[in-house]
């Protein structure tokens, strides 16, 4: 079986003016990989992420993110993809419950699939009683295992992971130099 092509790359470029962040890089991804970047501070790991999440346009050559133009269907991949920054992506002000909904609201999700994924997502993260806690007063092991479930909650067909330290088991990396 023929594996699908979930992200595709061909000499994607982002310059501003004269300074050269991403120079054209081209590689694919498969359905069922994991894929990662690899480089200094700098490299442009940052601004490809970017790009390829719809939130950044790309100066020249092409990408595809689950079947979507990075150009013209921006919004369509942001609705489609999950995301998690390294930095968390959660309201420390807001409790762990009303993070999860809100969440689930930012992605389009009904009230009944919001209220039922909630109690599920609460219940299998084992937060029943931290679940009117305010997220800043949570250990950072718990912030971070919630930002992810988060972030993957709502069944993206993709999910990009932002972390300066990566331990994957399969590992697939590409170079960027300028």
């Amino acid at each position: 079986m023929e594996k699908k092509v979930v992200i595709s790359t061909d000499k994607l470029t982002k310059r501003f003016g004269h300074f050269t962040a991403v120079n054209e890089i081209t590689f694919q991804v498969f359905e069922g990989e994991i894929f990662g970047f690899l480089g200094a501070n700098g490299a442009g790991k940052t601004t490809a992420m970017r790009m390829l999440c719809g939130l950044s346009i790309p100066t020249s050559g092409n990408a595809s993110i689950a079947g979507f133009d990075v150009y013209k269907q921006t919004e369509k991949i942001k609705r489609n993809i999950g995301y998690m920054s390294q930095k968390f992506s959660l309201y420390e002000d807001l409790t762990v419950l009303e993070n999860v909904r809100f969440f689930g609201g930012i992605y389009g999700m009904s009230n009944q699939q919001i209220k039922s994924k909630s109690e599920e997502l609460i219940s299998v993260l084992g937060l029943e009683k931290e679940a009117k806690k305010l997220v800043k007063s949570l250990p950072l092991g718990w912030k971070q295992k919630l930002a992810f479930s988060v972030a993957i909650f709502t069944s993206r067909k993709l999910f990009f992971l932002m972390s300066q330290q990566v331990e994957l088991t399969r590992l697939h990396a590409a170079s960027f130099g300028i």
